[in-house]
């Protein structure tokens, strides 16, 4: 290192360098961004959320409810789950640490459903939830 700097040619994965050296602010993952419904499940209670974005080791999320950081909580989306924790929170959105790594192959089929259409956005699953309602309540 040079300056603050790695050397020309030293190798840089995915944020390694900056979680080694203790930069501040770096993605340690690279994140997929969605917008598609979840379920964000802590003690406090079940809520739904529109996962944001998703990485291997965390996710942004926004939820209805009080978000608490510190908090444990499952997250799940598209029949996919993961455990964490809350590691910041306000106004209805929420970072969360995963407890393990999400394998490779959960973020490429999540991609796959989100670029393939199967999975709705956010708005679309609320507009069907609110359709659903409005037919089952005549």
């Amino acid at each position: 290192m040079a300056n603050g700097r790695p050397f020309a040619g030293s190798l840089l994965v995915m944020g390694t360098y900056a979680k080694l050296s203790g930069i501040v602010g770096r993605r340690r993952d690279s994140r997929l961004r969605l917008g598609v419904p979840a379920q964000l499940i802590t003690l406090s209670g079940q809520s739904s959320a529109s996962l944001c974005d998703l990485s291997q080791s965390g996710a942004h999320v926004r939820a209805k409810g009080v978000l608490e950081r510190g908090e444990d909580a499952v997250l799940t989306w598209l029949g996919f789950e993961a455990f964490g924790r809350i590691v910041w929170a306000g106004d209805g959105e929420a970072g969360l640490e995963f407890d393990e790594l999400l394998a490779p192959a959960i973020l490429i089929a999540t991609r796959d459903q989100v670029d393939l259409g199967f999975a709705p956005s956010t708005r679309q699953a609320d507009h069907d939830q609110a359709r659903d309602w409005y037919l089952g309540s005549r």
